[in-house]
C-alpha cells in the first residue's frame, strides 16, 4: 500500500511540476506587461511563446520555461529602471541612460516642436528623442529610440521607448483625426526586412502620455482582402505621415527576391487603438499591360513568346511530337513572323508600341 501511495505521489508531482512552472511564466509575464509600454508587442509575443510551448517535447519544457522567465525578469526590470530615468538637454546627444543596452552608444538625438494652437487653445508641445545602437563586436547589434517629454523643473523625463529590432528611426510626428500620433519607425534584420514599427497615440496632458497602437492584426485583414494566388511575404513600406502603406504581391511560385504580383497600395486609418484599411489597390501587370497594350500588340505578343518556347521543344517521341505540332497550329506560328512585320508597320510611328514589340522580341 506504500509503494502505491509514493508511485501515485511521484506521479502527482511529475504531473504537477509544468504547472506550477507556467504560472511562474504567467507571473512574469504579468509583471512584464505593467512595466512595458508596449503591451500589444507583449501579448503578441506572449501568444508566439505559447504555441512554441505547446509543440515543445514535454522534457524540454521545464528549460523553456526557466528561460522566458529569466528574459521577461530583464525585461522588466529595464523598463521599471527607465521609467525613472531622468536627463538633461546637453547629455541628450552623448549619455545613453545606463542599463539600456550594452555597448551603447547615441546615434543622433533631436526634439520636434508642435507649434501652439491659439484657436483651440492648446500650448505648443516639444517631444525629445534618443536614437541608440548596441551591441559589441561580436555581439547581435541591439536599437532603441527613447522618448522624452520636459519635466517642470526644464528636465527630461523618459516616456516611452521602443527596443524590439536591429534597426530604429527617428520618430514622426502624425497630426489628423483629432489626435497626436508617434510613428518610429524600424525593421528586423534579414531578407525578409520585417517590420517593426510602432505607433503610439499621444496625449501631452495625460499622466501616461503614450499609448500603443496595434499595427499588426491589420495584415490579416489584408490577407482576406487580396485577389486569390496573391500574397505579402515581406514587411511592407509604411508612409507613415500619411498613413499608407506599399508592398509587392507574391505568388505561390515566386522567388522570395522577386514578387511577380503587382503591388499593393494601401490608405490607413486608426479606429481605437488599432490600424486598419481604409482602401486598398492593387496593381496587377497583367491587367495593367492589357489596359495599355494595343490589343493586336498584345494578342502577336502571346503567340510569339508561345511559339518561341514550341518550337524549342525536343520531339522525343511521336506523342511529343503530336504536342509541339498542335501547340504550334493553334498559336499560328507559321505566319507570327509576317504578323510581326505587319505591327511594325502599322506602329511605324509610335515608339512607346515599337518599344513593346522590341521588348517581346528580345532585342533580336
Amino acid at each position: 500500500m506504500l509503494r502505491r501511495l509514493a508511485v501515485a505521489l511521484a506521479l502527482t508531482l511529475v504531473t504537477a511540476a509544468p504547472v506550477c512552472a507556467q504560472t511562474a511564466v504567467e507571473r512574469a509575464e504579468a509583471a512584464y506587461l505593467a512595466a512595458t509600454p508596449l503591451p500589444v508587442d507583449a501579448r503578441d509575443e506572449a501568444r508566439e511563446w505559447r504555441m512554441w510551448w505547446e509543440e515543445t517535447d514535454a522534457a524540454d519544457r521545464p528549460a523553456m520555461e526557466a528561460e522566458r522567465v529569466a528574459q521577461l525578469e530583464r525585461a522588466t526590470a529595464r523598463d521599471r529602471h527607465l521609467a525613472e530615468h531622468v536627463t538633461d538637454f546637453d547629455a541628450l546627444g552623448s549619455a545613453c541612460p545606463p542599463g539600456v543596452l550594452n555597448s551603447c552608444r547615441v546615434e543622433a538625438a533631436g526634439v520636434v516642436i508642435l507649434p501652439a494652437d491659439e484657436e483651440a487653445g492648446l500650448p505648443g508641445r516639444s517631444l525629445y528623442w534618443q536614437q541608440l545602437r548596441g551591441g559589441g563586436e561580436w555581439e547581435m547589434p541591439q536599437a532603441s529610440v527613447i522618448l522624452y517629454t520636459p519635466r517642470g523643473d526644464g528636465r527630461l523625463a523618459a516616456r516611452t521607448w521602443v527596443q524590439t529590432a536591429i534597426v530604429h528611426e527617428p520618430p514622426v510626428l502624425i497630426e489628423g483625426q483629432g489626435d497626436l500620433y508617434v510613428a518610429v519607425p524600424g525593421y528586423h534584420d534579414g531578407t525578409g526586412r520585417m517590420n517593426a514599427d510602432v505607433l503610439f497615440r499621444w496625449v501631452p496632458e495625460a499622466d501616461h502620455p503614450f499609448t500603443q497602437i496595434d499595427v499588426t492584426s491589420w495584415k490579416a485583414d489584408l490577407a482576406e482582402q487580396l485577389p486569390p494566388g496573391l500574397e505579402v511575404w515581406k514587411g511592407v513600406g509604411y508612409r507613415w505621415p500619411a498613413l499608407m502603406a506599399e508592398t509587392g504581391l507574391w505568388k505561390a511560385n515566386d522567388a522570395n527576391c522577386c514578387p511577380t504580383g503587382g503591388d499593393a497600395w494601401l490608405s490607413l486609418a486608426i479606429d481605437g487603438d488599432r490600424l486598419v484599411i481604409e482602401h486598398l489597390q492593387v496593381n496587377d501587370p497583367v491587367i495593367t499591360a492589357a489596359m495599355s497594350v494595343p490589343a493586336d500588340i498584345l494578342a502577336w505578343a502571346g503567340r510569339r513568346l508561345g511559339c518561341d518556347h514550341w518550337l524549342g521543344e525536343e520531339p522525343y517521341d511521336a506523342d511529343r511530337a503530336a504536342d509541339i505540332e498542335a501547340a504550334v497550329s493553334d498559336l499560328q506560328c507559321r505566319t507570327v513572323d509576317a504578323d510581326e512585320a505587319a505591327l511594325l508597320d502599322r506602329y511605324a510611328g509610335d515608339a512607346v508600341s515599337l518599344a513593346l514589340i522590341e521588348r517581346v522580341r528580345g532585342g533580336d
